[in-house]
């Protein structure tokens, strides 16, 4: 299916120029609609305050909230009006607890969204929350995009493949890119002895993408001692790539948080774009 929408929010204009320099680049690829999404964030705690103040304090913290979305609408609506997209800026306002439902509602019929990496430096402390709003709320499929170069249209492109329903759901929604690209590696670390697919590791993938007019190589590799996330980069940066498409919390996200995992590890340190379904 062809992206004809793409979604992105930003509570900062600074700090997420990537990601709408990304979205804006896709949408321009893609022919799409893109939509983006200006968040003040209320950061008061009504608890917090003596019996009486609460109401003045919540609305001088709304207020507050409004006005930094208007700043960030402005400035978005500035970087954009000189472009030949079609796109709309909105604002909304939303509690820190609440960060969730005007974005879900605002991403519930994007074809895909495009975030930034979150766990950087300059990374406000909603870009975990957006991301996982974008992929469980609404069920949209995403690219986390570093501080790096745009890459609207990736020619090396490596699936992160271990038979997990993420990741199968990731390959389908990046099939358009997958089928522009001129090179596809399927990264297989340490396949299960005895999985299935022992005999022929991502055969049967390598067949749906052929079948889209996708030419894909197998590589069967071993982690070696280091983490999944950290193999994955390393064959990244070992093809030339300049996307990775993998699945997205295969693990729960409290474990992902507390314990770490592919997906957390993933987001700390990619260089390039990750595409993510779950």
């Amino acid at each position: 299916m062809p992206y004809k929408t793409i979604f992105t929010a930003m509570t900062s204009f600074a700090s997420n120029k990537a990601a709408l320099e990304q979205a804006a680049s896709l949408a321009e690829v893609h022919d799409a609609h893109l939509e983006v999404m200006c968040l003040g964030i209320d950061r008061s705690r009504s608890n917090y305050y003596e019996v009486g103040a609460n109401a003045v304090i919540m609305q001088a913290a709304i207020e507050e909230a409004y006005t930094k979305a208007e700043v960030v609408k402005d400035d978005v609506s500035s970087w954009l009006e000189s472009s030949k997209l079609r796109w709309n800026a909105s604002n909304a306002v939303a509690t820190l607890a609440d960060v969730g439902r005007p974005l879900a509602r605002g991403a519930r019929f994007a074809d895909l969204c495009v975030v930034a990496l979150p766990y950087r430096d300059e990374s406000c402390a909603e870009d975990t929350m957006i991301l996982e709003t974008m992929l469980f709320d609404a069920a949209c499929p995403t690219v986390v995009v570093p501080d790096a170069a745009v890459q609207a249209r990736p020619e090396s492109v490596v699936i992160g493949w271990n038979e997990s329903a993420e990741a199968l759901r990731a390959v389908r929604a990046a099939m358009p890119i997958l089928a522009a690209a001129t090179e596809v590696h399927i990264a297989i670390i340490d396949p299960p002895e005895h999985a299935a697919d022992r005999s022929d590791p991502g055969g049967a993938l390598a067949v749906m993408l052929s079948r889209h007019g996708v030419h894909c190589d197998i590589q069967v590799m071993s982690r070696g001692g280091a983490k999944i996330s950290e193999r994955l980069q390393r064959h990244v940066t070992e093809t030339n790539s300049q996307m990775l498409v993998m699945g997205g919390y295969g693990h729960s996200r409290f474990r992902e948080a507390v314990l770490g995992g592919a997906t957390r590890e993933m987001l700390e340190h990619s260089k390039v774009p990750v595409f993510m379904a779950h």
